[in-house]
């Protein structure tokens, strides 16, 4: 299977400008500025490394990113006077990996790898990666752990084309009741 995180990384990339900053439009009209900053990648022997002391072989679009990215943070609000609002994905580095596992909540559903929005978490299934499940990706929204259906690449592929936004619950919102949870 080839992988695509590289390609969609490098067209985000294309977006922004000089200071690593674009502007985004979200729900119902909003524009955003957001800044996109990207880690140094790791070695392959880093990654290996980190799977043998974790007994847990990583997806291979995973690994794909950490190859080149060691960690990010996209589409992270910029505010009137230029500050960064800490929002956004902020996609962990292995080093912080290993301290989200020491969160017990967090790594007794798998292993997280992502913050995004309010106390949300990405978590790699590890019980779906044994079982070769391509569907490995589960998102824990407070306490609730839902499976997404995806794997990391499509994810990271959707929050992109979506600009940050919750694709994610974009079925469960129709014509009859939009205008009411607003």
């Amino acid at each position: 299977m080839s992988h695509f995180v590289h390609n969609t990384l490098s067209g985000l990339k294309k977006l922004l400008d000089n200071n690593e900053q674009m502007k985004t439009i979200s729900e119902e009209g909003e524009v955003y500025t957001v800044s996109c900053s990207f880690n140094a990648p790791i070695k392959t022997t880093e990654v290996e490394m980190f799977e043998s002391e974790h007994d847990i072989k990583l997806p291979e679009d995973y690994k794909a990113f950490l190859t080149l990215h060691n960690g990010a943070r996209i589409y992270e609000s910029i505010d009137e006077d230029g500050d960064k609002l800490g929002d956004g994905l902020e996609i962990f580095s292995l080093d912080e990996i290993k301290e989200y596992q020491e969160i017990e909540y967090l790594s007794e559903h798998g292993i997280p790898i992502a913050h995004l929005l309010e106390d949300c978490y990405l978590i790699l299934d590890t019980d779906k990666l044994k079982g070769g499940d391509p569907n490995y990706l589960n998102i824990m929204e407070f306490t609730d752990l839902s499976s997404l259906n995806l794997n990391f690449e499509i994810f990271l592929d959707r929050y992109i084309i979506s600009q940050g936004e919750v694709f994610w619950s974009w079925p469960i919102y129709t014509a009859e009741n939009y205008y009411r949870t607003r």
